[in-house]
């Protein structure tokens, strides 16, 4: 019997996914509606997989996937979510996760992709697989930031001006201003506007 602990913080959607497994011969099903009880139970149980939202109520299913992995890393980690996002896909196997399965799929599918992702595979549906593959293609086309690009990224994205940039950073503000204008050369934008934009599109601060 395998065993399976389900996230997701939606009571009639986790209902639905839990009873169709359940149904199924050979699987035995947790249902969880919050990350904390999910992981005290992983914590005392034998779990042979964990399925699991990316829209939870408090906290991004990227984290949560980068939590367990640290605390779990033989669990195999699968998203079932209805967010066809080729970067939000990229970032969820970059965490840790071991496949992504789309809320549309077929029931065939559906088992088909829980079944490799309990034999340790990767375990992405189709449409979620040709959307994680162009997110792979795109990332491995963009610049690539250095560790203090990202800082100064950051802080420009959390609103700070020059000065306070370089007062946090320990840094000229003609050193942070340098790197401003480097930022747009390299991102090909005009503004600091456009540049945060792109960076938070394709997950670049997460990285």
């Amino acid at each position: 019997m395998k065993i399976i602990a389900v996230l997701d913080d939606h009571p009639l959607l986790l209902e639905g996914v839990v009873s169709f497994l359940n149904n199924q011969d050979g699987y035995r099903v947790y249902p969880f509606l919050e990350e904390v009880a999910m992981i005290e139970f992983l914590d005392t149980t034998r779990v042979d997989l964990v399925l699991m939202d990316m829209q939870l109520s408090n906290i991004s299913g990227v984290d949560v996937c980068r939590q367990v992995r640290k605390q779990f890393p033989l669990i195999p980690i699968v998203a079932l979510s209805n967010l066809a996002d080729g970067n939000l896909i990229f970032q969820f196997m970059r965490a840790g996760g071991n496949g992504y399965i789309l809320k549309d799929v077929s029931n065939e599918e559906f088992l088909g992709c829980v079944q490799l992702g309990i034999d340790g595979k990767e375990s992405i549906c189709d449409r979620a697989k040709e959307l994680y593959t162009g997110a792979v293609a795109t990332m491995k086309s963009l610049p690539r930031l250095t560790q203090r690009e990202k800082e100064i990224l950051i802080l420009i994205s959390n609103g700070l001006t020059t000065n306070q940039i370089a007062e946090k950073l320990f840094l000229s503000p003609v050193t942070v201003e340098t790197h401003r204008r480097n930022l747009l050369t390299k991102f090909k934008v005009k503004n600091m506007i456009k540049l945060v934009q792109f960076a938070m599109k394709h997950k670049l601060l997460d990285l």
